[in-house]
């Protein structure tokens, strides 16, 4: 198991937790579906195939280093074309057999469907995945109770308060979001307290301070809410 730590969610549903990010990996009737490739280190792809003998399919919810770490272990990728340029600027040496996914492109594993949402801000082709069969929404890193990165290249305050508007108009019908990082699972809630972090941005009413590690930002503690930006 290397570096991997798999926690199964509910039969045919793992968590897989590498250091500090988190991977998915749904089995399906005819298929399976890896979300995410963490950080790199370790053989991701001869796990997943531990815990599945369904035909893996590799999707990224963003191109950030800790989620396309394991890439060129995978003959393609799914992802949006928004974050191919911001992927090759990363990981010029990544995997380029990229297959994309649309806005309502659903990934079919016969008894589980998966259905795209273009999610803008965190990165410039950042997505969701959601099942509205089970009412379960794997969120990358755009949804979660620990700090949002948003500092650097490629981040957009804008854009990410307008995608998570698109999916606050999309709650009543998600019962479970999983997060990449901290916790596993966060509850709808949980776009509007982001919603209202960013609020709170825009007013100047909180107050940046240092971040303790290498990274050149600030710590915005906005209650419910954290966001890491430049300085």
């Amino acid at each position: 198991m290397g570096p991997y730590k798999v926690s199964e969610i509910r039969k045919g549903y793992w968590a897989i937790d590498e250091d500090f990010v988190r991977m998915f990996l749904v089995e399906g009737t005819t298929g399976a579906l890896l979300i995410d490739t963490g950080v790199g280190s370790g053989n991701l792809r001869a796990l997943a195939e531990s815990l599945t003998s369904k035909p893996i399919s590799v999707v990224i919810t963003h191109a950030d280093r800790d989620h396309v770490g394991c890439n060129n272990q995978f003959e393609k990728i799914h992802m949006h074309p928004s974050e191919y340029d911001y992927y090759f600027s990363k990981h010029p040496d990544g995997n380029k057999n990229l297959v994309p996914v649309w806005e309502g492109h659903v990934l079919d594993l016969g008894s589980v469907k998966y259905e795209v949402i273009l999610i803008p801000g965190h990165t410039p082709g950042s997505i969701a995945l959601l099942d509205r069969e089970n009412r379960e929404l794997f969120g990358g890193d755009s949804l979660q109770s620990t700090p949002i990165f948003m500092f650097g290249p490629g981040r957009n305050l804008t854009g990410l308060e307008h995608s998570l508007n698109k999916l606050l108009a999309m709650k009543d019908g998600i019962d479970t979001i999983y997060a990449s990082h901290g916790n596993l699972t966060q509850p709808p809630s949980v776009i509007s307290d982001i919603l209202e972090g960013l609020k709170l941005l825009k007013s100047g009413s909180v107050e940046g301070r240092d971040y303790e590690g290498p990274m050149p930002c600030k710590l915005y503690d906005c209650g419910k809410s954290k966001f890491l930006l430049d300085n």
